[in-house]
């Protein structure tokens, strides 16, 4: 399969919900070709989330524009673990949230480091490197507009290569700020 985020920059947006039920991303080009989705299997009303707690699993799927497959998602909030999964349910990865909130740890289908991502201190901006150390993408929090960022609860981030990397590395870096996201933000 091709590499469906072989990109220098990337961008993922929410799209704009005054009150959205379920998490869903679009995640772009730099020259605006929309690449993937990114969509909550399960809605979330506002009444069921004032009840009960959010689930401890959330899944989202990863598909073309055109609705062909890419991945599945599946964040497990109690372990701080989320898998990563190819169309045929073979793990691809996982990215682990550290206590922090400020470092995730990426690690291959055989729980071995490709990489790790480190945020600032007001988790807006983060790099991610090798488990060497070396720097190969910068992920940024960026304004969404006035209008936007008042009145709902949408975000954007841009995730920039500044240096070769896997595929596996890659798509798991393209995924990170969707982890990102559910967790500081979410539950939407």
């Amino acid at each position: 399969m091709e590499d469906p985020f072989d990109f220098q920059a990337l961008r993922i947006q929410q799209p704009r919900k005054l009150l959205p039920n379920r998490a869903n991303y679009e995640i772009f080009s730099d020259e605006r070709q929309l690449v993937a989705m990114v969509n909550e299997a399960d809605t979330h009303t506002r009444l069921t989330l004032l009840r009960q707690a959010m689930p401890d699993t959330r899944v989202l799927t990863v598909a073309t524009p055109a609705g062909a497959p890419i991945l599945t998602f599946i964040k497990q909030t109690s372990e701080w673990i989320t898998e990563l999964l190819d169309p045929a349910e073979k793990r691809i990865g996982v990215i682990r949230t550290e206590g922090s909130r400020r470092h995730y740890t990426l690690l291959d289908e055989q729980d071995q480091k490709v990489g790790k991502a480190e945020g600032d201190l007001g988790l807006k901006h983060f790099t991610v490197k090798t488990p060497k150390g070396e720097k190969f993408a910068l992920v940024r929090k960026t304004f969404a507009g006035f209008t936007k960022e008042i009145l709902t609860p949408s975000d954007h981030y841009k995730v920039e290569f500044i240096a070769p990397v896997a595929p596996q590395a890659r798509t798991m870096t393209v995924m990170f700020p969707i982890l990102l996201d559910l967790t500081l933000y979410g539950p939407v």
